[in-house]
């Protein structure tokens, strides 16, 4: 297990840096570097012959919905990979800041005797797995039949956006599983405390390296949206509008009657771009939820007997649980938690109702006045 863990790393780690979601090494390393702005520039190329096959598109783009829509998405998306590939050179410092207080942490967290790894391995290969699934099943349609004329040469783009997403699931992950170690370490406090009994030295001096330690935690999770907050922000916007769009292209095909190909290739891509969101959703609230649970056990802490010095300490640490929250943001507009995710979905599902009974009661009127 342990080795399928440092593979999958390592693989996923050639994967972000081939793929410019990586900062730009130091200036010593000279020779990487250089292949680093090479490889970006190939991706900048790539990106900007999308964005000339969108131009080519203006004479047909305007003549239904469906092409304004799809000529949109295709030139949305190609911005966007462009936007990403600046974002991982622009937020070279920030990244740097990251990596430091998860080192600290790590630090910390040994200080408590909380060793171990986050076990991301199976979770990481399942959505790898899911998003490479779909798209096999839409390359086969497409290419028995052809539903969107730039499906292939797009395939690249998509999969830099989807390990984007992968990138920010591993390292929610892996802020997670910290918090998820300090839970427990409060937990085997909580449950040896004795409320009668006077505080001991090495006891107020745990509570200060949790206290410190979750400080660490919450500043990782500051320094993560920071340094890919606008890039959630886009993602979340183009592939939630690809999943709209999808699901409505699907229902407008039962609507049509279209051939059975072209509905699987719609319900795979919306599935495929839906995926990520709701893995990156799931865990985001995941690490909200360490975070409330470890404000509950503080409270346990209090000794009514105990110094004013160590009950002022366990004050200090339920208030700072209190206002700093571990919480995954893009810069501010929103939160990765699931009532927000759910709330979107029944905004989503109601519309589509609405809209398929309209589509309905279009399609009655018709046949009465085909009838009379």
């Amino acid at each position: 297990m342990k080795s399928l863990e440092c593979l999958t790393r390592l693989i996923l780690s050639t994967v972000f840096w081939v793929t410019g979601l990586l900062p730009l090494p130091p200036i010593s390393q000279y020779w990487r570097l250089l292949l680093s702005l090479g490889l970006r520039c190939v991706w900048v190329a790539y990106i900007a012959f999308l964005l000339s096959v969108s131009f080519t598109f203006q004479s047909v783009a305007f003549e239904s919905v469906g092409n304004v829509v799809g000529t949109v998405l295709f030139t949305g998306n190609s911005v966007l990979g462009l936007l990403l590939l600046l974002e991982s050179v622009l937020q070279q410092a920030a990244h740097g800041q990251l990596e430091t207080l998860r080192f600290q942490s790590e630090l910390q967290l040994q200080r408590l005797g909380m060793f171990g790894r986050c076990h991301q391995a199976g979770h990481l290969l399942a959505l790898i797995v899911s998003q490479f699934t779909c798209d096999l099943v839409r390359v086969l349609i497409n290419s028995r039949n052809q539903v969107s004329p730039v499906f292939t040469i797009s395939l690249p783009l998509m999969w830099l956006l989807r390990f984007r997403y992968v990138q920010l699931v591993q390292h929610v992950m892996d802020l997670n599983q910290r918090s998820l170690r300090l839970r427990r370490s409060l937990l085997s406090l909580a449950s040896g405390n004795d409320l009668w009994q006077p505080y001991g030295v090495q006891a107020c001096r745990q509570l200060q390296t949790l206290r410190i330690t979750y400080e660490r935690i919450f500043e990782c999770y500051e320094a993560l949206s920071t340094c890919y907050g606008w890039g959630m922000l886009g993602l979340h916007l183009v592939t939630g509008f690809e999943f709209v769009t999808n699901a409505y292209w699907m229902l407008m095909g039962l609507y049509k009657d279209q051939i059975l190909l072209t509905l699987f290739f719609n319900g795979a891509t919306a599935i495929d771009f839906g995926t990520p969101i709701v893995t990156l959703f799931w865990h985001g609230d995941a690490g909200a939820e360490n975070g409330r649970q470890i404000g509950c056990l503080i409270s346990k802490l209090v000794k009514p007997v105990g110094s004013k010095r160590y009950n002022d300490l366990v004050s200090e640490f339920s208030l700072q649980t209190l206002h700093q929250q571990f919480v995954v943001t893009a810069k501010d507009f929103f939160s990765l938690n699931l009532h927000l995710l759910s709330s979107m979905f029944a905004a989503v599902v109601t519309y589509l109702v609405i809209l398929i009974q309209f589509m309905f009661a279009e399609r009655s009127a018709t046949r009465i006045t085909g009838s009379v």
